[in-house]
């Protein structure tokens, strides 16, 4: 080994050394992480401990703090230690201030260590929103969600688009030992709109929300008092609260929504100034920019004010969306709504109750709102009878002792008549959890996507797995997923020790090939990733349908699901060695992912002939797991209809072409296939990498079309080929026949105006393209591999060639002098198949 060599090889096992300490040091992330991970191993729970956090630690309020009231002022409950998370320092130490006598209270500045170890050490833990993406329930812990309001406004998966915002909702729901719920209403939301139900595996307890108890029960004198510290004089007249809700779009404009809010308010006080007191509570995201303006001193309440105890004094509430209009309903007192931006705000978010419907009007501008001031008797005696239906459909629990109910639950002391109120979603499914890769524009992708769009979703409860992505084609493909399967988000990284970063670096580079590198390996750290992401749920069988990284088999083997599988989509074998520019991209993981193989109970290939060839070349790795195969499925109707969406088409001098595609940062057209034209149109669609053989099809193709130049040659697809690919077109001088059209988001309108389907694969699992271009009526063409002979019987359904640049170009020379038209293939039928054995797979 020569100097240059050594140099190099000390030089990246020092990088490897020193990388976790320099992360310990200098990432305060993995840092927080590190240690975090130490003290859920190493510490033990304390019992006789409370953990409290409300809305990210920037108050001490809501229902948690309800029920930190009621435990402090109950003698059978002196033992316990309450400890509050708070996120602001001058905020902290005006709390230990207020609090210094009381000796069984602590405070804790947020993402500080005493966070994160009494994070993972306190028996129990309540917070009205989420806690970080690091915490992990840890066996033992009691952790209660109380959430924070009677939805009006659509939440979790109701919410039109992206589904990431629910992501660590969603997750610390699932880890949640119980979920506090107001009403029926809220609990079918909770359960329906989170996708709580058949999966969920705590308890909602549906008793009333703790913090209605404050309203109820407040000392308004003591609250007057309170108001007045903060330079808030009620003096002896009537009290209008603003009370305006977060837009949610609006959120990179705060300060716009802030002069609104503060106009209006001025002409309130204009108005009624001399009758009522005009207060303001606006939402936490706009308080900071609130608190700037000096004409609210005086109006603003702070963000850290029980809002519970101020509704007790209010005589008129106003707000929008908030649903703090559910919590005032328990006063009896008139609700106004103030939706001068209805339109917009119900077209981004949208509601759950028609808001024709509400227990008050609905004033569009602020003349409306001072009208219905001023004639405030009668509004409320003309609200009367639905307000009073609203008060019995959500208020219904609320008599003043919600937080004694709830506490009983949570410490195991309710009675026996309170269980109807104790409700854990049943399910009579089957639960699935799979992991679909990483939702690139691939063949795997598009096959899980078929797979989710074909699942009976009347026998399986459906949960994908997705790792949390800003990347537009993760966002475009989460879209792509049946609205009938839950996603579940891993959001931030994972948690582990320094030590744990280094067993699992060399288990993940050298697999798990010996008996130390078994030993070595993380499956701890592991387990508390399972954890992390699912919570206490529980699944019947677990999938990666990836089979390329060995993180997420890993993180499956850890769960608790009864049957654990792979799917393999190729000759796995071949995938490790394949070169792709020079190197083997896929060695190392699939040398990982190959010595995990025999803990799987089932190793799934994508075809019996492919199942073949893996049982043979993984014999060495496979030990005692069963090997099968399934049969990818495709979505029928779904590409017959995207056949005839031809949105991405416009006209150029009278021509349709495609819309434009960039390459080499140049901006071409493509024209749209034109049989009438009488050109032979040939498309290829697939990952541009040297094992789908593009390169030796353009060859091909020069060859046919030097003969024959009405031809074209479409190639659908991304990868790390395309510059060789464009390269060989220019060489050959096919610019002007041969496009690389790039992904496509719809390939099949472009698939349907073609003649003739060419797959030129050195090799493949299953090729799903084959389908896809039979369920179009196109003429195809193979390289006569293993699994293509499978999908097209032997010839019967294409024509299999020689896998050779002269085997292509006959294939595709064929298609022009014969003209025949393929036979028909049943597409209904093969997809009943592939679903079935599908299912024979979970048996």
């Amino acid at each position: 080994m020569d100097s240059k060599t050594m140099k190099k090889i000390a030089k990246r096992r020092t990088k490897v050394l020193l990388s976790p300490i320099k992360n310990y040091l200098i990432n305060r992330d993995y840092n927080q992480r590190a240690k975090y991970s130490k003290w859920f191993k190493k510490m033990p729970i304390k019992n006789n401990y409370v953990f409290y956090e409300t809305r990210d630690g920037k108050s001490m309020t809501d229902s948690p703090y309800a029920i930190f009231k009621y435990l402090s002022q109950q003698l059978k409950w002196k033992d316990l230690i309450h400890v509050w998370a708070i996120s602001d320092k001058d905020y902290l130490k005006a709390l230990e201030k207020k609090y210094q006598n009381w000796p069984n209270i602590k405070f804790v500045l947020k993402n500080s260590d005493p966070y994160f170890k009494y994070l993972a050490t306190c028996k129990y833990l309540f917070n009205n929103s989420t806690f970080t993406n690091i915490y992990t329930v840890k066996e033992g812990q009691v952790y209660t969600n109380t959430w924070h309001g009677t939805p009006l406004k659509h939440m979790g998966f109701d919410i039109e688009g992206s589904p990431m915002g629910t992501s660590n909702v969603l997750r610390n729901f699932l880890g949640a030992a119980f979920i506090l719920s107001p009403n029926k209403f809220t609990t079918d939301i909770l359960k329906n709109g989170f996708r709580l139900n058949h999966l969920y595996n705590g308890t909602i307890v549906e008793e009333g929300y703790p913090r209605i108890d404050l309203t109820v029960n407040a000392d308004k004198d003591e609250l007057a008092q309170l108001l007045a510290e903060e330079q808030i004089d009620l003096g002896n007249k009537k009290t209008i609260l603003y009370a305006p809700t977060w837009k949610g779009d609006a959120g990179s404009k705060p300060r716009n929504d802030i002069e609104q809010i503060s106009n209006d308010v001025n002409k309130l006080e204009e108005k009624f100034g001399n009758e009522y007191k005009i207060l303001m509570k606006v939402h936490p995201f706009l308080y900071k920019f609130a608190i700037e303006e000096p004409q609210l001193k005086g109006k603003l309440v702070p963000d850290t004010f029980e809002t519970n105890e101020l509704l007790s004094v209010v005589d008129i509430l106003i707000t929008d969306y908030s649903s703090i209009f559910f919590d005032y309903l328990v006063t009896g007192k008139p609700i106004l709504f103030y939706m001068w931006d209805y339109d917009d705000y119900n077209k981004n978010r949208g509601m759950y109750i028609d808001t024709d419907n509400l227990p008050g009007p609905i004033c569009t501008d602020i003349e409306d709102l001072i009208e219905s001031i001023g004639d405030i008797n009668n509004v409320q005696k003309n609200y009367e009878e639905v307000y009073q239906s609203f008060t019995d459909q959500f208020c219904y629990h609320d008599y003043g002792n919600v937080t004694e109910k709830v506490v009983q639950h949570i410490f195991g002391l309710a009675k026996k008549k309170q269980s109807k109120h104790a409700i854990t979603p049943v399910s009579d499914k089957e639960k699935i959890l799979i992991y679909p890769g990483g939702l690139q524009n691939n063949g795997i992708t598009g096959s899980v996507l078929n797979l989710l769009d074909n699942i009976d979703y009347n026998k399986y409860d459906v949960t994908v797995l997705v790792n949390y992505s800003n990347k537009q084609y993760v966002q475009d493909n989460l879209l792509r997923i049946n609205s009938n399967a839950r996603i579940a988000f891993k959001s931030g990284r994972i948690s582990q020790t320094v030590m744990e970063d280094y067993r699992n670096y060399i288990t993940k580079n050298r697999g798990l090939t010996t008996d130390y590198l078994k030993r070595l390996y993380p499956e701890n750290m592991y387990e508390r990733e399972y954890k992390r992401i699912v919570g206490i749920s529980e699944f019947d069988y677990a999938i990666d349908f990836s089979g390329y990284a060995m993180f997420w088999p890993s993180v499956l083997l850890a769960g608790n699901a009864s049957k654990k599988m792979v799917i393999l989509h190729s000759d796995m074998f071949s995938d490790m060695y394949r070169h792709v520019n020079g190197r083997n991209p896929h060695f190392i993981n699939l040398r990982g992912v190959f010595s995990l193989y025999k803990y799987f109970d089932e190793l799934v290939s994508v075809s019996e002939a492919t199942m073949e060839v893996n049982k043979e070349n993984l014999e060495d790795y496979i030990g005692d797991t069963k090997i099968s195969y399934l049969i990818n499925s495709i979505n029928t109707k779904k590409i017959r209809s995207l056949s005839n969406d031809d949105s991405e088409v416009y006209m150029k001098q009278n021509k349709p072409v495609l819309v434009n595609v960039k390459s080499n940062k140049e901006i071409f057209d493509v024209p749209v296939p034109d049989q009438g034209e009488g050109y032979t149109n040939f498309v290829n669609m697939g990952r541009l990498s040297p094992e789908k053989g593009q390169d030796q099809l353009i060859e091909a193709f020069a060859e046919v079309h030097k003969k024959n130049d009405r031809t074209r040659l479409y190639i659908i697809g991304e990868g790390p080929s395309r510059k060789t690919l464009e390269e060989l077109i220019k060489l050959y001088e096919l610019e002007d026949a041969v496009y690389l059209v790039g992904h496509k988001s719809n390939p099949f309108y472009l698939m349907g105006q073609c003649d003739a389907f060419v797959l030129s694969s050195h090799y493949e699992g299953h090729p799903l393209v084959l389908l896809e271009s039979l369920t179009l009526g196109l003429q195809t063409v193979s390289t006569d591999i293993t699994a293509s002979r499978y999908v097209l019987e032997d010839g019967k359904y294409g024509k299999l060639v020689e896998n050779s640049i002269a085997g292509l170009a006959g294939g595709m020379e064929s298609v022009i002098e014969a003209d025949e038209k393929p036979i028909s293939f049943d597409v209904e039928a093969f997809n009943e198949q592939a679903m079935e054995s599908f299912y024979r797979t979970l048996d």
